[in-house]
């Protein structure tokens, strides 16, 4: 059972760095306490830990576990204790700082980077990171490199129709000697490759927020997930996406077998600087309500979910958008640049 085994790895993780009671033990993995149970008893019945009263304690010689890694708190202090985190944010910003710039034609923007690492080391603490396989759909958050500079994860699969951001990321895994990736040119609208159906324990995406694209991205996410316990991360905003959508799309998740786990609210941000979106805001339905000058803070920000396969999941029918244009734009896509395809038309 997938639970089981992630509740294991927190539990080891932390057990790694010394003894700690089963009250300590509870408030580093997030499961209900009958799955924790089971986690220990199978652990002591597997001799991997051992129990004396009134603490657990590695049993095993030369267990190999990664010890546990405090990223502080990820809204008021991240990265501010253990320097694991703070080495791995200063090698981000480097092998990053010179990425590939959005395109309007996709309707890309990066988060800041410290906002990536803070995704990473999230899904680090609900224990989706260590050695699972992970599917991710449009990276120009490029968090498959921070992924990789953790070096837990067994696999990554990155699935992006920008070829730029696929080379770059190839290019800079190589440089870092991370070799479990796999990285596909791939367009959301056409189906997913048979080999990458059902193979993935989580996966992470920022679909684009329209109606259909929404849930044309989640579909496409589900279809790469193996089973019960897989887990789903994925970007969404309150710029674009009223509560209605919200709404929507939950019922969509519930009927597709997941349980929404954790919704943190503005957890990233989009920095104006940094992505050079001057050119596009010209396209921008907003700027033109009230003839706007350009933004003078960095205003765009993004939810982050997490949901869990409790049935299923199942691919609910979906209408696929009928071309780009559908794909990216509804009565709500007020932020978004006009691409310079759709541009000639107008």
């Amino acid at each position: 059972m997938e639970e089981i085994k992630r509740i294991k790895k927190q539990i080891l993780r932390v057990l790694i760095k010394g003894p700690k009671t089963f009250w300590e033990l509870i408030n580093y993995q997030d499961s209900h306490i009958i799955p924790f149970l089971e986690a220990l008893k199978e652990l002591l019945k597997e001799g991997i830990i051992s129990y004396e009263k009134p603490y657990f304690k590695i049993a095993k010689n030369n267990l190999k576990v990664e010890e546990y890694h405090d990223p502080g708190c990820l809204f008021c202090s991240p990265f501010k204790g253990d320097s694991y985190w703070g080495k791995i944010l200063e090698k981000f910003k480097e092998l990053t700082k010179d990425r590939p710039l959005p395109t309007s034609d996709f309707d890309q923007g990066f988060i800041r980077p410290e906002d990536t690492l803070k995704r990473v080391a999230f899904i680090y603490l609900r224990g989706d990171l260590e050695e699972n396989e992970i599917f991710i759909l449009g990276d120009d958050d490029l968090i498959s490199i921070a992924m990789a500079l953790t070096g837990l994860p067994r696999r990554i699969t990155v699935v992006e129709i920008d070829e730029r951001i696929n080379r770059f990321i190839k290019e800079t895994c190589e440089k870092i000697g991370y070799k479990n990736i796999e990285i596909y040119n791939y367009n959301v609208i056409e189906a997913l490759p048979k080999e990458l159906k059902g193979q993935f324990d989580v996966f992470v995406t920022d679909p684009v927020e329209t109606k259909k694209g929404l849930k044309l991205f989640i579909a496409r996410c589900i279809e790469s997930l193996k089973g019960p316990g897989s887990v789903g991360y994925m970007g969404f905003t309150h710029r674009e996406a009223s509560l209605q959508k919200w709404r929507d799309f939950q019922k969509f998740v519930y009927e597709a077998g997941f349980v929404i786990t954790d919704i943190l609210r503005d957890f990233t941000t989009y920095p104006e600087k940094e992505n050079s979106w001057e050119d596009f805001y010209r396209t921008y339905r907003i700027m033109k309500e009230f003839d706007l000058e350009l933004p003078n803070v960095d205003w765009y920000k993004s939810s982050l979910l997490r949901f869990e396969v409790v049935e299923g999941p199942f691919v609910p029918e979906i209408e696929l958008p009928k071309d780009l244009e559908e794909l990216y734009f509804d009565e709500e896509a007020w932020a978004t640049p006009l691409p310079s395809y759709l541009e000639k038309k107008v």
